[in-house]
Order: C-alpha cells, then structure tokens, then sequence
C-alpha cells in the first residue's frame, strides 16, 4: 500500500514524531512555515493539511503585508489547492478560532493539544472525503468507469429505440415489445429525451 502524504504545519518540530507516531500509515512532510507549506504543497501535492492555526507568525510579514497568522495561512493552502482538506489544529478554549478556521474554509478542526485518536479519526475521514472528492471529479471527467445506474440507462434508451424501430413507430406495438403499459412507455421515453412520431 502507498503511504497517503499528510502536511503538517506548525512551529512546534516535536508535532511532526507525534503525529507520525499516530499516524503511522501517513507519509508526514512538514513545513515550520507558510512559504515551506506552499512549496511543499506544490512538491508532493498532499490531499490533506494538519495546520495549526493558534500561531501568531509562521512567518514574518513581507513587504510590510502584515500577513503570516495560522488563519492567513489557510487561505494561502487553500489558495494554492483548492481541493486540499485542510484540518485547522486550534486551541480547545479558542472557539472563535475555530470558527474562523472553519470560515476560510477548514474541513475540520482538531483540538490541541492533541488527542491521538481524535487527530487519527479526522485524518482519516478528511482522506475519505478527499477520495471521494477525487473520484467524483474523475467520473465528471470520464477517467473512470461508468456506474451501473449510467449503464443501465444507456441499455434502457437503446431497447426503447430498437422496440421503436421495430414496431415502426407505433407506441401500443412498441409497448407489448418492452412489455410495459403505455403510460410507463411515455415515462420512459420524456425520461430519455425521445420524441415518437
């Protein structure tokens, strides 16, 4: 099994073993600042983030912007990668930054300091929704296989139209060919888009 790729974002260099000791499946990559986050982000593409969002300064302000707070950090990740979850770690009595983690656009946020088994089972869910995320924009795309539910309508639409071409058009003929009342016929047929003339 390929390691999945967890980012973790913190000052703290003794949060890396800790979440590694948690995590022991994940592959952690970790970044002590905002420009060692995106460039990590750009370099190994993680689909989650553990970010501790409590930090006064990841980094100092460039070019007098001021920026460089946990919260302006998040909006940078997210910036950068949309798709990426990323899990705000917040102090548990700092409910307002939770909250506002959760507004700029946090999947979750976990308490610090940390719980192993909450931090474990929100990664873990984060990885899901990634997964289903990823797979959702592979179907929009048609890089996957299609579902049932599209095979079995594409094998629907082609017996309504041989059972048309058949019975020469007529509904009734058409009707004892699929072996369905007429009104389930002309259901089928809006639901297909097909015109009888």
């Amino acid at each position: 099994m390929v390691p999945r790729t967890l980012l973790v974002v913190d000052d703290d260099p003794t949060l890396e073993g800790r979440v590694q000791d948690v995590l022991p499946v994940c592959r952690i990559v970790a970044a002590g600042g905002v420009a060692d986050a995106l460039e990590a982000v750009r370099a190994h593409r993680p689909p989650v983030v553990a970010l501790s969002v409590d930090l006064a300064r990841l980094h100092p302000p460039q070019d007098g912007d001021g920026s460089g707070d946990g919260l302006d950090a998040l909006s940078l990740i997210l910036g950068v990668a949309p798709s990426i979850k990323v899990i705000a770690l917040a102090p548990r009595d700092q409910r307002v930054l939770a909250v506002r983690a959760v507004a700029r656009g946090a999947h979750e946020v976990c308490g610090k300091p940390i719980d192993a088994q909450e931090l474990a089972g929100v990664v873990q869910r984060a990885f899901q929704r990634a997964d289903l995320e990823l797979e959702g924009r592979r179907l929009a795309i048609g890089d996957a296989p299609p579902t049932l539910r599209v095979l079995r309508d594409e094998t629907e639409r082609r017996a309504l139209l041989d059972s048309l071409a058949r019975s020469g058009g007529n509904l009734s003929a058409t009707a004892r060919l699929l072996g369905v009342s007429r009104p389930t016929l002309y259901s089928l047929l809006r639901q297909h888009g097909i015109r009888a003339e």
